[in-house]
């Protein structure tokens, strides 16, 4: 059997398709996500107006999705590819890709609720793009961001492994290892007279 042919253009195209489509992940977490309204009140300022978490959750089971997509793009778009390093740079390629979808999420989402609360009259209610990174939205004084990065990442890695053990070959479906099968003249009746009678 001819083994497959493994082009490392192959793997590059992947990986940066992988980062790539986190940018329409961005798009769509901006076109799906909740604003963040308030009423407007007397001396209103920008930093007065609170966290909302819908933002971040709404990114985060976004990024879930993305995640799952990109690792059944990448074992069928990659098939030679599929085993250690099939995994690890389209893996990394979802972190990259959840910072693109972060940064075009919200500036396509600035773009979809950019009320300028202080121009508002008072009792107004304004709505606003909400914020990945929460400041002060956690007991130790500021978030994590980085773990907004990894839930893309986690995903992946979940179907990846699903893609791997669902595989019925020890090759995972690449069509590289040697046969094992003995030649079919072993299972007819003159093969098994030649190993008997010599």
């Amino acid at each position: 059997m001819k083994p497959p042919v493994r082009t490392v253009s192959r793997l590059a195209a992947v990986t940066v398709g992988v980062a790539l489509i986190g940018v329409v992940a961005g798009v769509v977490w901006a076109l799906l996500t909740p604003p963040t309204t308030g009423v407007v009140f007397e001396g209103l300022r920008r930093e007065d107006i609170p966290a909302d978490f819908a933002g971040v959750g709404a990114f985060a089971l976004t990024m879930f999705a993305y995640g799952a997509v990109a690792a059944v793009a990448v074992w069928f778009a990659a098939r030679t590819w599929r085993g250690v390093v099939g995994f690890v740079w389209p893996a990394l390629a979802t972190v990259a890709g959840s910072a693109l979808a972060a940064s075009v999420g919200m500036w396509v989402a600035g773009l979809r609720f950019d009320d300028d609360p202080t121009a508002l009259p008072v009792d107004a209610v304004y709505r606003v793009a909400p914020e990945l990174w929460l400041d002060g939205a956690t007991r130790s004084g500021s978030s994590e961001p980085w773990t907004l990065l990894i839930c893309a990442p986690f995903a992946f890695a979940v179907v990846y492994l699903v893609c791997v053990l669902s595989s019925r070959t020890a090759d995972l479906g690449v069509g590289d290892l040697e046969s094992d099968e003995p030649p079919a003249d072993v299972f007819t009746s003159v093969g098994a007279a030649s190993r008997t009678h010599p």
